[in-house]
Parts: C-alpha cells; sequence; structure tokens
C-alpha cells in the first residue's frame, strides 16, 4: 500500500491544502470478502496483520484491508472494532452505515462530487491522481478499492454529515427534554418564603430588602 502523504489542491476559487493517505488494496475481490464476512465472523478483540489469518486472511497482499478498515473507521487505531463495525454487521442497516463512514472518510472526494459514488473512474481519478507519486496502477486501485466499498453502501438512504449533525442535535434535545420532569397540566406550586426582618425606623431599610427580593427571587429572568 502506498504510505506517501502529499498535498492535494481541490477544484474551485481557491486552492486548499490539506494531508491525505487514501489506502489501497492489489486485490478488491479479498477486501469484498472480508466485508461480506464481517456479520458471521463476530467482534475479535482486535483486528490487525496478526489476527487476520486467524480470520483466514493469511497472505501478505491481504494485510491492506486493516489500513482500510483503519480510514473507514471500522476499527480504532489499535485494531479494536468500533461501533461502526459492529453496526454493519445487522444487514438491515449495513449499507446505511457504510454510506455513513464513506462520506466521513471520503469527506474531501464528496465535498468536490456529492455524488462522488456515480462519477465515472477519469472522474474519480483525477482526484486521486494529486495525492500520490506513484503510477497509474496505484491510482487505478484507490478507484477500484472505492468502488468496491461503494457497493456494500446506500448513499440515497444515508445522510450527508451536515445534515448527521442535525440530527444528532435534535436527538440530544429531545433526550435532554425527556429528562426534565414536567408537572400535569393544571398544576400550581406555592412557595411560601418567610423574613426575619431587623427591627428599625428607617423605612429605606425595608425599601431595600423587597426590593434585592423581587430581584433576585422574584425576577423570571
Amino acid at each position: 500500500m502506498g504510505k506517501e502523504k502529499h498535498k492535494m489542491n481541490l477544484i474551485g476559487t481557491s486552492s486548499v491544502s490539506i494531508m491525505v493517505d487514501y489506502p489501497y488494496i492489489n486485490n478488491t475481490g479479498r477486501l469484498r470478502s472480508f466485508l461480506e464476512s464481517i456479520p458471521k465472523i463476530g467482534v475479535p478483540d482486535k483486528i490487525n496483520t496478526n489476527t487476520l489469518p486467524k480470520l483466514g486472511y493469511k497472505s501478505k497482499n491481504d494485510r491492506p484491508i486493516v489500513k482500510i478498515l483503519k480510514f473507514i473507521r471500522f476499527i480504532d487505531e489499535k485494531g479494536v472494532p468500533t461501533q461502526n463495525y459492529i453496526n454493519f454487521r445487522d444487514t438491515s442497516k449495513a449499507k446505511v452505515v457504510m454510506a455513513n463512514a464513506l462520506r466521513k472518510a471520503y469527506s474531501e472526494l464528496f465535498k468536490l462530487y456529492p455524488d462522488a459514488y456515480k462519477q465515472n473512474d477519469e472522474n474519480l481519478k483525477n482526484f486521486f491522481r494529486p495525492t500520490t507519486k506513484a503510477g497509474e496502477q496505484v491510482v487505478i486501485r484507490m478507484v477500484d478499492t472505492f468502488k468496491v466499498l461503494c457497493s456494500f453502501a446506500d448513499f440515497e438512504k444515508s445522510l450527508p454529515e451536515t445534515e448527521i449533525k442535525d440530527e444528532e442535535s435534535k436527538r440530544k434535545k429531545r433526550e435532554e427534554i425527556k429528562g426534565v420532569p414536567r408537572l400535569p397540566s393544571g398544576v400550581t406550586i406555592n412557595i411560601n418564603i418567610q423574613l426575619a426582618l431587623p427591627a428599625t425606623d428607617d423605612a429605606s431599610v425595608y425599601d431595600k430588602i423587597f426590593k434585592a427580593l423581587k430581584e433576585h427571587l422574584l425576577s423570571r429572568s
């Protein structure tokens, strides 16, 4: 796999310098096989180059699978399966899980092409070419890797990143509201406040006390 990290200029009125290391695998069939096996192999403690052979992927050419899983955040930096991996095991939502993961992992590509999964090979190659000093074969493998990942995704049912954040924000607000106890309709609470006032002939003392009471206890703000 390529390990180069290079600057990439995005098409637009201004260029943005970013550091990206897009993963790829020579044999995309092995990647497809691994993704298809996720619901069946359970959730390993770790997925790394040491544990891959135990899962049936013994060739050195299979090792890029680990980097790809990290890139789409199916495993963390230590190789521990993430919630994405766990959710992907649910075949009823696996395609949406993958779509959301790819929108995040390939965020710059989706900024350039919101429908990146529909783009032709040449457009995808033009995106990946500035990210590597390697030759055309590596670029082709980057495209093929992306396309295989997309074949496990349903972008029509998934949400763009901004909408995902909006939905998460709304969900958190709903949870906060649920956590606030509500009084039955028509119930009124009366609070009895008793003050021990000092004995004095100076009426201004009482005025100040009641003014402070109104300001600090009775104010709705």
